[in-house]
């Protein structure tokens, strides 16, 4: 049989088609390598092409090997767990909406402004809606080939930054001095916050396209992750959004360096994006504290904690009171008084605690983290580069998120307005955690199929059209 027959019928039996390509190059190069043995033993091309096809064996038997093994493959178990924790969070903001409001009505306050703020920090409108959608996006995405984000990265992020940008100025809300929420028809408002983690898989797309590139790609990179801190830092005046992302950017970079994508000196670079991590935020802090304005210094000691600002922030109190008057298998007695005074589902684990007991609030923690985990394990051992990095990036936004939440829920720091995955309220944060989630699904989904995509430049698709 002839090379290119073998080879046809071979890849024709596997029907995941993007697999082909890769799988047919590298059979290609076994044959390659097969026949120059034989070519060395003195047989003639002819026959030594002949006889290694031979060698590779019956090509439908060898295709449908490798249809299973390269068959694309679902993670049902994390959907499983992804579906599960989505319905325990909502269920359990529910509980305690329900349980707000009954003492609201109890006590006659429906009314009361400061009432209906504090049940409507456990629910917002069109919740259950943007959940549903929210699934139904993540399992749309899951089933994308998301290497193609790579080839339009750029342009994509471009725009995207430039849409955000004329939504704040067109139909940006101005609150306590800063720009963070973007209203759009029938009454919904976005959090500028929770769109900017979008960027974090197209920024690994980009810096995908630089590979090969020395310090001059770095620097690109730079410009890049300075962008986004102009509507974090400067428009909505969030200092730990900013630094969260430009964290999650340099983790991203990192992993970038670290795998050969730029011709540069890994050990000063890397060297240089872990003085960077740890500076920033002391600069940036520091700098707030001392040349900021009274408020954001306010600001600054009530999220640390710190100082006579602690005792402006009675919320602390409340969340040691709820975890110390809990045990194991049974919640606060005074759960109920003590649910009026947190800031609603920024405090679900506490309230979680406070209602069921330890044992429920560790339970809820471990899911997710076992979750978070499982990506991270994927996302780093995968083969695909820009999988590898992209979803190293999302995993490490969820991490970073997580762990807030559990220190907010601790009472180490107070309330740094970041949406937790899950537990949440917020429809931006809520839609933005579950693209990123069928992304890192689509990364689980092609582990053993997608191959690397070919990033081709803007002229050299001017000229090859010409």
């Amino acid at each position: 049989m002839r090379r290119e027959e073998y080879l046809y019928t071979l890849t024709e039996q596997i029907r995941c088609k993007m697999a082909r390509g890769t799988i047919e190059q590298e059979i290609n190069d076994h044959i390659e390598d097969q026949k120059a043995e034989f070519l060395s033993e003195g047989m003639s091309q002819t026959e030594a092409e002949e006889a290694a096809v031979r060698e590779m064996g019956d090509p439908v038997e060898v295709g449908l090997e490798m249809d299973r093994i390269h068959r694309p493959t679902m993670a049902w178990g994390m959907i499983a767990l992804i579906v599960g924790l989505s319905l325990a969070g909502y269920l359990l903001r529910s509980v305690m909406y329900q349980t707000v409001l009954g003492i609201e009505q109890s006590a006659g306050k429906t009314e009361d402004l400061f009432w209906v703020r504090t049940s409507l920090s456990w629910h917002t409108s069109l919740e259950l809606p943007a959940l549903l959608l929210g699934l139904v996006l993540m399992i749309g995405i899951c089933y994308m080939d998301y290497t193609r984000i790579a080839v339009y990265a750029k342009p994509i992020l471009i725009a995207y930054q430039v849409l955000l940008f004329i939504g704040l100025q067109v139909a940006g809300l101005k609150l306590n001095g800063s720009t963070r929420y973007i209203r759009m028809p029938f009454g919904i408002v976005l959090n500028l916050i929770d769109l900017l983690w979008l960027t974090i898989p197209l920024f690994a797309a980009v810096l995908y396209s630089y590979r090969g590139q020395g310090y001059r790609g770095i620097l690109k990179a730079i410009l890049w992750m300075i962008i986004p801190s102009y509507f974090l830092f400067i428009r909505s005046q969030s200092l730990i959004a900013a630094m969260i992302l430009e964290l999650v950017y340099c983790v991203v970079l990192a992993v970038a360096v670290y795998k050969g994508w730029f011709q540069v000196c890994k050990k000063a670079v890397l060297t240089g994006i872990g003085a960077v991590v740890v500076l920033i935020p002391v600069l940036l802090a520091g700098g707030l504290w001392c040349f900021g304005k009274a408020y954001q210094k306010e600001r600054v000691a009530a999220i640390l904690s710190i100082g006579d600002h602690a005792a402006d922030f009675p919320r602390v109190n409340v969340i040691w009171e709820m975890i110390s008057g809990s045990s194991a298998f049974h919640g606060n007695p005074q759960f109920k008084e003590l649910l009026t005074s947190v800031d609603g589902s920024v405090h679900l684990l506490a309230s979680v605690v406070a209602a069921y007991g330890i044992l429920a609030g560790i339970l809820l923690v471990l899911c997710l983290v076992v979750l978070i985990l499982r990506f991270a394990k994927i996302s780093l051992n995968q083969k695909n580069q820009l999988g590898m990095v992209m979803g190293t990036g999302c995993t490490a936004l969820f991490l970073i998120q997580t762990v807030v939440f559990i220190l907010e829920n601790l009472g180490g720091v107070g309330n740094m307005g970041i949406y937790c995955p899950f537990f949440g309220t917020g429809r931006a944060g809520m839609l933005t955690s579950y693209i990123l989630l069928g992304l890192l699904l689509s990364i689980c989904r092609y582990q053993k199929t997608v191959p690397e995509p070919v990033i081709r430049s803007w002229r050299w698709r001017q000229r090859s059209q010409s």
